[in-house]
This record gives structure tokens, C-alpha cells and sequence, in this order.
């Protein structure tokens, strides 16, 4: 189930504090600000218009569409781009049978000959799998939930990346004896283990993944000596 749009309408000056926000994160995570805002992916992921997007993104007024005009623009691009898994668009038929809306209202609302009701929205955003207010939201709105989204999920990648950097830093050995001795909490390794961080890998960039793989070797390594080469502790031991 998705989730709504919950943030409130972002005027010009919030959406250039959250680009700068989002290039910033980036920047912390090896990212330029075209790897982190393509301003097709947001065009796509948020419904509005390209052109639009890069100007709200630059801080420039774009103008709002009446709302019928809005839902049509997004309907259509619902429509172009989300598409059955041999590649075909979704027929009118097959839009009807799939969110209750009868195939003739379904090819009015296409063409812009129909207004859409609410009922109508919330069908066509539950079969388009679009948040809640997709097709209505206003497009300075729409763009700073998109952009919200981004932000959180470089958060949640600097986060990671901060905690791996943090246990290569102290080193595997140094964080185990400060554990054991009562100092401080414990290391990430003993939180997560060797299966948690190369899971946590997959979020980092390349250069940043191939640090953590080369430490995990060292470790693995080093662990394997330390025991013996049997794998057990004391495993080599007579």
C-alpha cells in the first residue's frame, strides 16, 4: 500500500532549500547534484512537467494548470509509463476490469471529455500503484514530496555509510576489546555481524562498497588466523 502526500504546498523558496539540502547529502556520499536530481526520474516520479520540474528546481515560478488540466497531463503520463510486463500499455478495457470504473469513463477521462470525481483518482491511483493525491496535488506540492522522498533515503545511505566508515576507522579489534571492556556500546560488527554489513553494502556507492569488501576480507582473514585454520576456536591446537 502507498503512502499519501502528506507534506504540505511547497512555494519556491522551500523546494530551493530542499535541492540544496538533497546536493548537499549527495556531495557527503560521492553524488553530483545530476546523480542525485535528474529532473527526468522527479518528471516521472512526481507527474510533473519536465519543463516545470526544472524550473520550480532553479527557484523560478512555473505557473499552476487548472486542476482538470493537471489531472489529464499525469493521467497520460500514468498511462505511457506504467506498462504490463511485456512492454504494451494497459488498455482501456483492462484499466476498467482493474479499478471499477467502466471502460466508457475510463476513455473519457483519457481523452479529457470527463472530469474526474474523486472516486475516479483514488481508483486510477490504486491501479497506477501513485500515492494518494498523485493525480490532483499541486505540481510545487507534488515536487517537494518527491524531493522529500529522496532526501530520506540519502539520510538513511549517510547513516550507513557513517556507521561502516566509523568500524573501519577503530578497526575490528580495537572495537572488541573497547566492547568487552565495558567501554562504550557495542561495535557495529557485534550489532550486525559480517551477513548485516554486506547487506548495508548494497546502499553505498562503488567506491565506498569496494572499501567495505576489502575490509571484510581482512577480517575474515585475521578472524580465520586467530582461530586456527580449522575454523573453531583453538581449531590447529594440539
Amino acid at each position: 500500500m502507498t503512502e499519501a502526500f502528506s507534506a504540505p504546498p511547497a512555494p519556491c523558496a522551500q523546494l530551493t532549500a530542499a535541492v540544496e539540502r538533497v546536493v548537499g547529502l549527495g556531495a557527503k556520499l560521492g553524488r553530483s547534484r545530476e546523480e542525485v536530481l535528474d529532473p527526468e526520474t522527479l518528471h516521472r516520479s512526481c507527474g510533473v512537467p519536465l519543463g516545470v520540474v526544472r524550473a520550480l528546481m532553479e527557484g523560478r515560478p512555473a505557473g499552476e494548470p487548472d486542476i482538470h488540466e493537471r489531472f489529464r497531463q499525469r493521467l497520460d503520463l500514468l498511462h505511457e509509463t506504467h506498462r504490463k510486463a511485456n512492454g504494451r500499455k494497459f488498455s482501456h478495457g483492462e484499466i476498467a476490469r482493474e479499478s471499477g470504473i467502466s471502460r466508457q469513463q475510463v476513455q473519457a477521462l483519457l481523452c479529457g471529455d470527463r472530469r474526474p470525481t474523486m472516486d475516479h483518482c483514488a481508483r486510477l491511483e490504486r491501479f497506477f500503484r501513485r500515492p494518494a493525491g498523485f493525480l490532483q496535488s499541486e505540481d510545487s506540492e507534488a515536487l517537494g514530496c518527491a524531493l522529500a522522498a529522496i532526501e530520506k533515503t540519502l539520510l538513511q545511505e549517510l547513516q550507513q555509510l557513517q556507521e561502516l566508515q566509523e568500524l573501519q576507522g577503530h578497526g575490528e579489534r580495537s572495537a572488541l576489546a573497547a566492547a568487552s571492556a565495558g567501554a562504550g556500546r557495542p561495535s557495529l560488527y557485534e550489532r550486525h555481524g559480517v551477513d548485516g554489513i554486506a547487506l548495508r553494502a548494497a546502499l553505498l556507492p562503488h567506491r565506498e562498497r569496494t572499501k567495505l569488501l576489502a575490509w571484510l576480507d581482512t577480517h575474515l582473514a585475521e578472524n580465520a588466523a586467530a582461530h586456527g585454520h580449522g575454523g573453531e576456536p583453538g581449531g590447529g591446537r594440539p
